[in-house]
This record gives C-alpha cells, structure tokens and sequence, in this order.
C-alpha cells in the first residue's frame, strides 16, 4: 500500500488521476445520499399526509401516541434530573460563598 501511495505522490499525472477518481466517487456517493434523503423526506411527507387526511384530530393522535413514550423517559430520567438540579445548586452555593468571601 505504502507503495502505491508513493508511486501516486512522486507523479504528478497519476496525482491529477487519482483526484479526479476521488471527485467522482465523492459526486457518485452525495448523489445517492441526496437521493436516499428525498425518498425519506417524501415517505414522512406522505405520512404526515396521511396521518391529516384520515383522522380528525391529527395532532390528538400523535400527542396520545407520543404521550405514553414521553411519561416512561420522564420517569426513566427522574434521578438523572434530580442529580443535575442538585449539582446545579451546589455549584451555585460555592459560587456565591466564593463571592462573598472576595
């Protein structure tokens, strides 16, 4: 490998080669991320659609399915918000004994 990469360095025709390879794989490769994202966007637009089109209260119907998933990491994350109100408090303590003291 290291041999090649040196055979590319010394020569200045197989250096342009070798960019002029990569720019069009990289083209190549954003050409199909690009597509990959409008096709995701469009199925979550023909969802959102949809979604619109059949219920009668669209909002409702999401809120209620988002609802239970948001209740269980609320309360998955209770001690982890108790923590950080807790060192927040602390840190503010310090800071203002800090400053009391100067």
């Amino acid at each position: 490998m290291q041999d090649i990469l040196d055979l590319l360095m010394s020569n200045k025709l197989y250096m342009g080669i070798a960019v002029i390879v990569v720019v069009g794989l990289m083209i190549f490769l954003l050409k199909k991320v690009f597509k990959l994202f409008m096709i995701l966007l469009f199925v979550v637009l023909a969802y959102g659609v949809f979604i619109y089109v059949t219920e009668d209260d669209p909002m409702g119907a999401i809120k209620g399915k988002l609802s239970p998933a948001m209740e269980k990491l609320d309360d998955a994350t209770q001690d982890l918000q108790k923590e950080a109100l807790d060192k927040v408090i602390e840190e503010v303590d310090k800071q203002l004994k800090n400053a009391g003291t100067k």
